[in-house]
């Protein structure tokens, strides 16, 4: 299993089954089932913000980067909820360390009064780099 609580850098591939090597050091990538925060926009309008979780995320077992499937996640964000604000564009912005909730507060919704934001944010989400905007397709 990945730790998840540090910080890492987000890249995003096209491929089918095996992802191959980490782009950044050539490293063995290890797929995880993780939770992730998301913001989707139109234009420079940020729409909404939300949580989805999925097994699209590989882990480098050598550097810190993630890898995600481009397609799987464009999937995912084609399957919105009533009342989503999906917009034409999203960022995955991090991913959440559940275990960083004190046990006594686990059983509360994310965002109540005391319950930290477990958000471990990708450390390459400035400018236009690789975690910016991708664009998907709504149904």
């Amino acid at each position: 299993m990945p730790d998840i609580k540090i910080h890492r850098e987000v890249s995003y591939k096209t491929f089918a089954g095996d992802p191959g090597p980490c782009p950044k050091c050539g490293g063995l990538l290890e797929k995880s089932n993780q939770a992730y925060m998301v913001i989707t926009r139109t234009g420079n309008r940020l729409e909404d913000s939300f949580l989805i979780s999925g097994e699209f995320g590989w882990y480098c077992q050598a550097c810190p980067v993630v890898v995600l499937n481009q397609p799987e996640l464009s999937k995912m964000m084609g399957l919105s909820k009533p009342g989503w604000k999906v917009g034409d564009e999203f960022s995955v912005v991090g991913v959440l360390n559940l275990d960083a909730i004190p046990a006594n507060k686990q059983h509360l919704p994310l965002g109540a009064p005391g319950v930290p934001t477990p958000l471990v944010k990708f450390s390459n989400l400035e400018g236009d780099g690789p975690a910016r905007r991708h664009r998907h397709r709504k149904k």
